[in-house]
Protein backbone atom coordinates (compact mmCIF):
# COMPACT_ATOMS: atom_id res chain seq x y z
CA UNK A 1 0.00 0.00 0.00
CA UNK A 2 2.68 2.27 0.77
CA UNK A 3 4.27 1.75 -2.93
CA UNK A 4 1.25 2.71 -4.51
CA UNK A 5 0.38 5.81 -2.34
CA UNK A 6 4.11 7.12 -3.17
CA UNK A 7 3.69 6.57 -6.83
CA UNK A 8 0.46 8.18 -6.82
CA UNK A 9 2.21 11.12 -4.81
CA UNK A 10 4.78 11.10 -7.66
CA UNK A 11 2.39 10.54 -11.08
CA UNK A 12 -0.11 13.08 -10.24
CA UNK A 13 1.21 16.19 -9.83
CA UNK A 14 3.77 15.51 -12.89
CA UNK A 15 0.78 14.39 -14.88
CA UNK A 16 -0.96 17.85 -13.69
CA UNK A 17 2.07 19.93 -15.79
CA UNK A 18 0.44 19.17 -18.82
CA UNK A 19 -2.80 21.16 -18.08
CA UNK A 20 -0.75 24.35 -16.66
CA UNK A 21 0.85 25.05 -20.19
CA UNK A 22 4.21 26.28 -21.41
CA UNK A 23 3.90 30.03 -20.64
CA UNK A 24 3.19 29.19 -17.53
CA UNK A 25 5.73 27.24 -16.37
CA UNK A 26 8.49 28.94 -18.32
CA UNK A 27 7.49 31.78 -16.14
CA UNK A 28 7.50 30.16 -12.57
CA UNK A 29 10.23 27.59 -12.93
CA UNK A 30 13.26 29.52 -11.46
CA UNK A 31 10.97 29.73 -7.99
CA UNK A 32 10.06 26.17 -8.38
CA UNK A 33 13.57 25.02 -8.69
CA UNK A 34 14.31 27.29 -5.70
CA UNK A 35 11.40 25.96 -3.51
CA UNK A 36 13.22 22.64 -4.46
CA UNK A 37 16.39 23.15 -3.37
CA UNK A 38 15.13 25.11 -0.21
CA UNK A 39 13.01 21.49 0.70
CA UNK A 40 16.15 19.24 -0.11
CA UNK A 41 18.31 21.09 2.02
CA UNK A 42 15.36 21.06 4.86
CA UNK A 43 15.61 17.21 4.13
CA UNK A 44 18.94 16.97 4.37
CA UNK A 45 19.28 18.60 8.14
CA UNK A 46 15.97 16.83 8.84
CA UNK A 47 18.37 13.70 7.84
CA UNK A 48 21.16 14.78 9.55
CA UNK A 49 19.83 15.45 12.92
CA UNK A 50 17.40 12.48 12.81
CA UNK A 51 14.00 14.79 12.95
CA UNK A 52 12.52 12.01 10.33
CA UNK A 53 12.85 8.85 8.20
CA UNK A 54 10.96 8.67 5.20
CA UNK A 55 11.14 5.22 3.30
CA UNK A 56 12.02 6.34 -0.12
CA UNK A 57 9.94 5.23 -3.03
CA UNK A 58 13.77 4.04 -5.13
CA UNK A 59 15.89 2.01 -2.87
CA UNK A 60 18.92 5.20 -3.90
CA UNK A 61 16.88 7.43 -2.45
CA UNK A 62 18.10 8.01 1.01
CA UNK A 63 17.87 11.50 2.21
CA UNK A 64 15.16 13.42 0.45
CA UNK A 65 12.31 11.66 -0.38
CA UNK A 66 11.91 12.07 -4.25
CA UNK A 67 8.03 11.90 -4.47
CA UNK A 68 7.11 14.93 -2.23
CA UNK A 69 10.33 16.63 -2.76
CA UNK A 70 10.61 16.72 -6.49
CA UNK A 71 7.35 15.74 -7.58
CA UNK A 72 4.62 17.00 -5.45
CA UNK A 73 6.54 20.29 -3.82
CA UNK A 74 7.52 20.69 -6.84
CA UNK A 75 4.08 21.02 -8.77
CA UNK A 76 2.29 22.57 -6.36
CA UNK A 77 4.97 25.32 -5.79
CA UNK A 78 4.07 26.08 -9.58
CA UNK A 79 0.11 26.15 -9.65
CA UNK A 80 -0.06 28.22 -6.52
CA UNK A 81 1.73 30.81 -7.80
CA UNK A 82 0.29 30.24 -11.31
CA UNK A 83 -3.17 31.34 -9.48
CA UNK A 84 -1.87 33.70 -6.49
CA UNK A 85 1.12 35.65 -8.31
CA UNK A 86 0.66 39.48 -8.10
CA UNK A 87 -1.84 38.68 -4.99
CA UNK A 88 0.52 38.83 -1.87
CA UNK A 89 -2.57 38.20 0.52
CA UNK A 90 -4.50 35.48 -1.42
CA UNK A 91 -0.94 33.91 -1.52
CA UNK A 92 -0.26 33.92 1.96
CA UNK A 93 -3.85 32.65 2.60
CA UNK A 94 -3.76 29.79 0.14
CA UNK A 95 -0.34 28.96 1.53
CA UNK A 96 -1.26 28.99 5.43
CA UNK A 97 -4.47 26.78 4.18
CA UNK A 98 -2.91 24.38 2.22
CA UNK A 99 0.04 23.43 4.52
CA UNK A 100 -2.30 23.32 7.63
CA UNK A 101 -4.15 20.56 5.70
CA UNK A 102 -1.00 19.26 4.67
CA UNK A 103 0.56 19.26 8.19
CA UNK A 104 -2.10 18.64 10.22
CA UNK A 105 -4.78 16.56 8.08
CA UNK A 106 -3.31 14.67 5.75
CA UNK A 107 0.51 13.98 7.21
CA UNK A 108 -0.77 12.97 10.49
CA UNK A 109 -4.19 11.19 9.33
CA UNK A 110 -2.77 9.07 6.29
CA UNK A 111 1.27 9.32 6.43
CA UNK A 112 1.85 8.32 9.57
CA UNK A 113 -1.12 5.66 9.41
CA UNK A 114 0.35 3.93 6.41
CA UNK A 115 3.85 4.06 7.93
CA UNK A 116 5.01 6.58 5.18
CA UNK A 117 6.45 8.93 7.77
CA UNK A 118 7.88 8.59 11.13
CA UNK A 119 8.52 12.20 12.72
CA UNK A 120 11.13 11.61 15.80
CA UNK A 121 12.63 14.95 17.11
CA UNK A 122 10.38 17.12 15.38
CA UNK A 123 6.81 18.47 16.86
CA UNK A 124 3.69 19.20 13.89
CA UNK A 125 3.89 22.73 14.90
CA UNK A 126 7.74 22.98 14.30
CA UNK A 127 6.95 21.16 10.48
CA UNK A 128 3.97 23.94 10.11
CA UNK A 129 6.08 26.80 10.83
CA UNK A 130 8.84 25.32 9.11
CA UNK A 131 6.75 24.72 6.11
CA UNK A 132 4.51 27.81 6.34
CA UNK A 133 7.57 30.08 6.54
CA UNK A 134 9.98 29.06 3.48
CA UNK A 135 7.51 29.94 1.16
CA UNK A 136 6.67 33.27 3.01
CA UNK A 137 9.96 34.20 3.30
CA UNK A 138 10.76 33.54 -0.84
CA UNK A 139 7.44 36.29 -1.34
CA UNK A 140 9.48 38.87 0.68
CA UNK A 141 12.29 38.44 -1.14
CA UNK A 142 10.34 38.91 -4.54
CA UNK A 143 9.06 42.10 -3.07
CA UNK A 144 12.63 43.41 -1.99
Amino acid sequence: MKQIIQWLIFLIPIASLVLIGDKTLRRFLPVTLFVTVVNTLIYQAAYHYNWWREPGLFDWEKVANIPWVYSAYLVATIWIFKFTYGKFIVYLITNLILDGVYIYIFMVSNTRKNGISNRRNVTTYYIFNDDWSSPFNICFSDLV
